[in-house]
């Protein structure tokens, strides 16, 4: 009798297959009814936004930083100052309200000229060169510019050219105003010294106000005179006026 032969038990292999579920990713943006490119486009543009109001905010801390340096070198100057025995008939300082200074800093002085030609009633300002101007930078320098305009009107405002990292600057610019005899002598004639600063407000240095009623026109005026501290009614509309500046630069 033949032996039956054994059946060896087979082994069944079970695979197991999964499908993986979409992302949540892929998902969510498949139910959003624009096109792929475009949602790229809104994300990048919101990546963007982020960037630019980031690197405002970056700016404007560096700007206080600098105001902060800038004011504990205006302290050491004027200390230095206290202790020399020389006899500066220059001035000096700062035009903020927390900033304004004591009269007897120096701010510097500004050299101009009055013509006033009486036949076709043209006021001709010269402002030829300012001295000893304050440090406004903490770098020991500043980067000085004039504006001028006349009181009451005040119609035409006119800027000199902007000097780099200098406190003796020479800009010899004219200026010309159409204006009344009569009116002249009604007048005020302001010239102010700015510190000009590319991402913030531009600080005052000083100021001259000159009415124009005490003017000699029977000759040409070239004089220096020493600058003033500004009013507190120019600084304060001088800082929202740069400020709307930087607001707008920046955005």
């Amino acid at each position: 009798m033949t032996p039956r032969p054994t059946l060896k038990p087979t082994k069944t292999l079970h695979t197991n297959t999964t499908t993986a579920a979409p992302g949540f990713l892929p998902s969510f943006l498949d139910r959003i009814p624009l096109p792929r490119w475009a949602i790229y486009a809104i994300f990048a543009a919101v990546i963007l936004l982020i960037l630019i109001f980031v690197i405002c905010c970056c700016v404007k801390c560096c700007c206080k930083g600098k105001k902060k340096r800038k004011k504990k070198l205006d302290q050491k100057i004027s200390m230095k100052g206290i202790s020399g025995t020389t006899t500066a008939a220059l001035v000096q300082p700062e035009t903020e309200d927390a900033e304004y200074g004591s009269a007897d800093q120096q701010r510097g002085k500004l050299q101009y000229s009055l013509e006033f030609n009486t036949s076709i009633s043209e006021l001709t300002v010269g402002i030829k060169e300012a001295a000893a101007l304050k440090a406004m930078d903490s770098g020991g320098t500043s980067d000085p510019y004039v504006k001028v305009y006349i009181l009451p009107n005040k119609s035409k405002t006119y800027e000199t050219k902007v000097f780099r990292k200098t406190l003796n600057p020479v800009f010899n610019e004219n200026f010309k105003y159409q204006i009344p005899q009569k009116e002249l002598t009604e007048s005020i004639l302001v010239m102010q010294v700015y510190d000009f600063n590319r991402f913030s407000k531009h600080d005052m240095i000083g100021e001259i106000r000159l009415n124009l009623s005490t003017v000699d026109w029977n000759h040409v005026i070239e004089e220096w005179r020493d600058l003033s501290e500004a009013s507190k009614h120019e600084v304060q509309f001088s800082q929202i006026r740069c400020r709307v500046q930087c607001i707008f630069s920046c955005s």
